[in-house]
């Protein structure tokens, strides 16, 4: 495998409350409770290493002893973590989810401290240009360090991923997509921008994940990767629009699932494999991490995809893999 990956974003504290029973408003609710480092960056960035990528994180954390723990177990997982900078005085990212099952019931984030990454950190730490460079940022980020990101890439020499992480972040977005290598989002969320800049000039926000994926690629970005349909991930890219069909799984918790899509598909790309299979290879990734309670799991490695994949292709699964 050739070539670098350098993660901008999140870097968090996820506490997933099991719930019980079935959630009832405006009363307590019993729940189990679960601790695991996460943050989409942060996810994807030891993913990457545990699948054997040379990644590193630029990120911020608070000055605590939650942050330099989360700093020490990505370290011992093989991500340079010499880009993280501690906050004085801040407090390290959390996210709540409360779960029901394998289903998300109500997330919550407190993460003012990701507002201290700035453009200057974009600047800092891109890569030298290089065909094996890849940068993945995720829309944690404040909006001016996406903007110097995509300049940065519309350069040329690096490629950058982006991940939309939220319906509430997509206006970070910039307009023009030009410069993205590849952006990861949902079909809710891409019919937000949709209908806050292509339906602006005529575009319709409905529609199924290929036709909202290419409605992403007609604002500029070169691949397009669309979760949200029914057993099928929808892509985009020069070779075309395709369905690519996911790996079944038996799910414990689905927190982390497209954190190891994009990092199993950014690995697959780093092996020279094109968009569409990256992105079949990354399905694997995410089938086996729902089936852990922790948002990244902790015996993930190159070895466990490979026989996860061997065992999918050996069964088939009817759905047109390609």
């Amino acid at each position: 495998m050739v070539g670098r990956v350098t993660c901008i974003g999140a870097a968090v504290v996820d506490r997933k409350l099991h719930l019980y029973a079935p959630p009832r408003a405006r009363t307590s609710n019993p729940a189990r409770m679960v601790v695991a480092d996460g943050g989409v960056a942060r996810n994807v960035a030891e993913t990457l290493a545990r699948l054997g990528v040379e990644v590193g994180l630029v990120s911020r954390v608070g000055e605590d002893e939650t942050g330099r723990t989360m700093l020490a177990g990505l370290a011992a997982a093989g991500v340079d973590t010499s880009r993280v900078v501690a906050v004085p005085g801040g407090h390290t990212a959390e996210y709540i989810a409360v779960l029901a099952g394998p289903n998300l019931v109500l997330g919550l984030a407190a993460m003012d401290v990701l507002d201290e990454i700035g453009a200057d950190d974009v600047d800092r730490n891109w890569p030298p240009d290089d065909a094996g460079a890849w940068v993945f940022l995720d829309c944690n980020c404040p909006a001016p360090v996406l903007g110097q990101a995509v300049a940065r890439a519309r350069a040329g020499g690096v490629r950058l991923a982006v991940d939309v992480v939220s319906m509430a972040k997509v206006a970070r977005l910039p307009a023009d997509l030009a410069g993205i290598s590849v952006l990861f989002c949902n079909a809710d969320e891409a019919r937000v921008f949709v209908a806050r800049h292509v339906a602006l000039r005529g575009g319709d926000p409905d529609g199924d994940g290929v036709e909202l994926a290419a409605r992403l690629q007609a604002a500029g970005a070169a691949g397009v990767v669309l979760t949200g349909g029914a057993g099928r991930v929808a892509v985009a890219d020069a070779d075309g629009l395709r369905d690519v069909a996911t790996t079944p799984a038996t799910p414990v918790d689905e927190t982390g699932a497209g954190d190891a899509l994009v990092a199993g598909t950014l690995a697959a790309m780093l092996a020279g494999r094109p968009l569409a299979e990256a992105v079949a290879a990354g399905t694997v990734v995410a089938a086996l991490t729902v089936e852990s309670e922790q948002t990244v799991r902790p015996d993930l490695s190159p070895q466990l995809v490979e026989r996860a994949a061997a065992r999918r292709r050996s069964q088939g699964n009817g759905r047109g893999q390609p």
